[in-house]
């Protein structure tokens, strides 16, 4: 039996606000639960945790691994033929909050598999539990130990610079990192990445900010930021969400496709990591609060970022609907990247739709590969 949604006291105190005579509307933004759809949120939630489906890993090969973390190919049946001429690779880079297998979740949902399938050698960067392996890792370290490596070791395999994709804040590690390995890059994509957190109307910078004073001290308290407050904070920015989401579940075939994949989606959201220390500081500090990605300040091993000396082509992909990244914190990038060829794509679903939802195959996997095989 699932323990999620996590944190499940939270999600259940939003309807006990509500059913109490509590302040609903300051914990629901202003919707207000009736008890019947307090009833058939508990009831989908009991229907999410006590369903039998479980969705199995898809196979990986293992091609470089480094304390924990490691390089991932998909194993396929049959290796298609090549799209592009140049055999480029393409390295997914996932945000470091969430596990990484979003991008490969199932066959009929895996990014990975899709790009593979048409001809793109895709590998996997899984960042593993680092609070558990590493401690109190920096971020000098996990973008020196980890990604450079990474986009080397793949370099090296096809003997040419590789294509990165960075997803959510995979995508601004990956601008930290072209700074120290640009040699080995020929073209980047940004889905789905912040890099203004001061841009007007964005709730998650606005949240992290308003909890950063309570926060950072706990963090220094206990070592390393837990994955259940930063879940929280995820389900503050959009209760009414949370709350449809499982009163839509009830009301669906239980042994239908929709339904495992709803399953399959939120067991990954339920299946967050706790981040080191130093890391989530520098994440908070540095991003959200002193925002020095935007200002032109952001430092990594003592350097300065200076994504101005970025000529490579780059793809921005953000959406309007993306209430974690915004559009407007996605695409400021832009006005930074100054030599860089940018393209970008402004699209009209959610954070995860992006990745598997239903119309993501049309709307951003294969505007992303007529991309990347472009002349």
């Amino acid at each position: 039996m699932r323990k999620g949604p996590h944190p499940l006291p939270m999600h259940l105190g939003m309807i006990a606000a509500n059913m109490t005579g509590g302040d609903a509307d300051r914990l629901l933004s202003g919707y207000s639960l009736s008890e019947s759809d307090a009833v058939e949120m508990v009831r989908g939630i009991q229907m999410y945790q006590k369903h039998p489906f479980v969705q199995e890993r898809l196979p990986n090969e293992i091609i470089w691994s480094y304390e924990g973390s490691m390089l991932r190919k998909p194993i396929m049946g049959a290796e298609p033929h090549h799209g592009g001429d140049d055999h480029t690779p393409l390295l997914l880079i996932p945000s470091l909050i969430n596990k990484h297998y979003i991008l490969d979740l199932k066959e009929s949902k895996s990014f990975a598999r899709w790009m593979k399938n048409k001809g793109i050698d895709v590998y996997i960067l899984d960042w593993g539990d680092l609070q558990a392996q590493c401690g109190q890792m920096d971020m000098d370290t996990l973008i020196e130990t980890r990604l450079c490596e990474a986009i080397m070791c793949v370099s090296k395999i096809y003997q040419r610079p590789v294509d990165l994709l960075g997803y959510c804040m995979g995508g601004l590690l990956t601008l930290g990192a072209h700074h120290f390995v640009a040699q080995y890059v020929r073209r980047m994509v940004l889905l789905a990445s912040p890099f203004d957190f001061f841009t007007p109307h964005a709730a998650l910078p606005r949240n992290v900010r308003l909890y950063a004073p309570f926060i950072i001290p706990e963090i220094k308290s206990k070592g390393h930021l837990p994955a259940e407050w930063m879940q929280t904070l995820f389900a503050s920015i959009d209760p009414n969400g949370s709350a449809k989401k499982f009163m839509d579940f009830a009301k669906m075939d239980q042994s239908s496709k929709d339904v495992e994949l709803f399953i399959a989606v939120e067991d990954w959201l339920n299946d967050g990591v706790d981040l080191p220390g130093d890391i989530a500081h520098h994440c908070i500090q540095n991003w959200f609060v002193d925002n020095m990605t935007a200002k032109g300040c952001w430092r990594i091993k003592g350097t300065n970022i200076d994504l101005g000396a970025i000529e490579a082509k780059v793809l921005i992909v953000a959406s309007k609907k993306d209430q974690i990244v915004s559009a407007p914190c996605a695409f400021a990038v832009e006005d930074h990247l100054v030599n860089a060829k940018v393209t970008s794509i402004n699209l009209d679903c959610g954070h995860i739709s992006l990745i598997v939802g239903r119309r993501a195959i049309d709307d951003v996997w294969t505007p992303i590969y007529e991309w990347l095989i472009k002349k």
